[in-house]
């Protein structure tokens, strides 16, 4: 497979990446048309995802617990990046070992991990590919969830409902909720198709970085993760005794992925295919939702709540299937 066409998958993949962590919550309403959005926030997410589905996908065969804890990793940039794990700007909320546990909880149990990492990387091996290692990995009770129509589409309208409604509340108007979701949203599904005339189609595996690439992809991203840090709202950088929290959470979530990469493989299935009219209009239908929602903060924590729930219930499962491989790996 010829590099400028991996180098473009790589583009494509970031571009979900973003769309999912920054486009549909109003954080980045137009990152392809922004300079800013261009030379940082692109970049950022794309380096991010591609180093840690490199490292995820270390793992013979990967799984939802691999990526989730890979996505937990990846989404503690919002630490000393964007400072929201120390100051999120909420007014007065709970905080533990100098971390506010709402954003927390939100960011790093939830969003990261699943919008702004496995989502993309499912969608683009199923879009961009022709494996669904992704799909085959996750666990039987999601699995059933996924055979099921009615079930996937309550699923689906659920997507489309968490992004819409975190649009309408952050977004300074209606027209930037209409335009932003939409716009970018025809770029990444107008590059899709590109992609998918020119290139035959590879596994995901293919696409992703190699152990040399990572020598350059790695560097780069340490470069933003530095500089990011000292020019992006410094004074949002804690005492350094505020900063212990931060320390365990890399040491833990890096500790678990680093035990999970050493497990089995899980089994394997035949995974589900997605309908390509979810790539068409999955965008265009949050902007529509976005539009009809009102500002109602109740309305965005509908979402949150189940969406923590879930990435609560994942993180157990993962540890409780580390410790069972220990465990047998100590008693064999």
């Amino acid at each position: 497979m010829k590099r400028r066409h991996r180098y473009a998958a790589w583009l494509i993949l970031g571009a979900l990446s973003m769309y999912f962590g920054e486009v549909v919550t109003a954080s980045t309403p137009f990152p392809f048309f922004t300079l800013s959005g261009l030379l940082v926030t692109y970049p950022l997410y794309t380096l991010n995802l591609l180093f840690f589905a490199y490292i995820a996908f270390r793992k013979p065969r990967v799984d939802l617990y691999t990526l989730f804890l890979a996505g937990q990793v990846f989404g503690l940039f919002e630490g000393y990046v964007t400072k929201m794990l120390w100051s999120p700007g909420w007014g007065a909320e709970p905080r533990l070992l100098g971390i506010s546990v709402v954003p927390f909880l939100l960011l790093v149990f939830f969003w990261h991990p699943l919008m702004s990492f496995t989502l993309p990387l499912m969608l683009g091996e199923a879009y961009l590919t022709d494996s669904r290692e992704i799909l085959s990995g996750f666990p039987p009770k999601i699995r059933v969830i996924l055979y099921r129509r009615a079930l996937r589409g309550a699923l689906l309208f659920f997507l489309i409902y968490t992004c819409a409604v975190n649009q309408a509340v952050n977004s300074p108007s209606k027209q930037v909720s209409l335009l932003s979701p939409s716009f970018s949203w025809a770029l990444i599904v107008s590059a899709v198709w590109l992609w998918r005339r020119k290139v035959r189609a590879p596994t995901i595996r293919e696409l992703l970085p190699t152990g040399r690439e990572i020598l350059v992809l790695f560097p780069a991203l340490f470069l933003m993760y530095t500089l990011l840090t000292f020019r992006l709202f410094p004074s949002g950088i804690p005492p350094l005794r505020e900063q212990t929290g931060l320390w365990l959470a890399y040491i833990l979530f890096g500790g678990l992925l680093y035990a999970d990469l050493r497990g089995r493989k899980p089994l394997h299935f035949e995974p589900v295919k997605l309908p390509h009219r979810l790539l068409r209009f999955l965008g265009f239908c949050v902007a529509i939702l976005a539009v009809l929602l009102p500002k109602s903060v109740p309305l965005v924590v509908i979402s949150w709540v189940p969406g923590v729930i879930f990435g609560l219930a994942t993180f157990t499962a993962a540890v409780a299937a580390i410790l069972r491989e220990v465990t047998n790996r100590s008693e064999g």
